[in-house]
């Protein structure tokens, strides 16, 4: 769990201000409709790593997953191909 909470916050730490405000926003307000949002209170004034530390809470092992989901919903196309190549090289499987 600890390589998926470093790779999401590595990708993380790239995302702009308003890019990370829109990734917390996508999460509270729901990332599909098979994916349970997390509650917007548990994410009012979360830092990046107070982000992942919900995520992983809330999502289990398939926090890193969720992470690609939101990137590319925010249009963060390259961030969200990073993560899946760290989660592919950590745990031998596709996002």
């Amino acid at each position: 769990m600890d390589a998926t909470k470093n790779a999401i916050s590595d990708v993380l730490e790239h995302l702009l201000s308003k890019d990370f405000k829109k990734f917390v926003w996508h999460l509270w307000n729901g990332v599909a409709s098979d994916i349970e949002p997390i509650p917007r209170a548990a994410l009012e004034n979360a830092d990046r790593q107070d982000v992942v530390d919900r995520m992983v809470q809330k999502y289990t092992t398939n926090a890193g997953t969720v992470a690609v989901q939101v990137l590319l919903n925010i249009n963060q196309n390259d961030l969200a191909k990073q993560l899946e190549v760290k989660l592919q090289k950590e745990f031998g499987v596709g996002c």
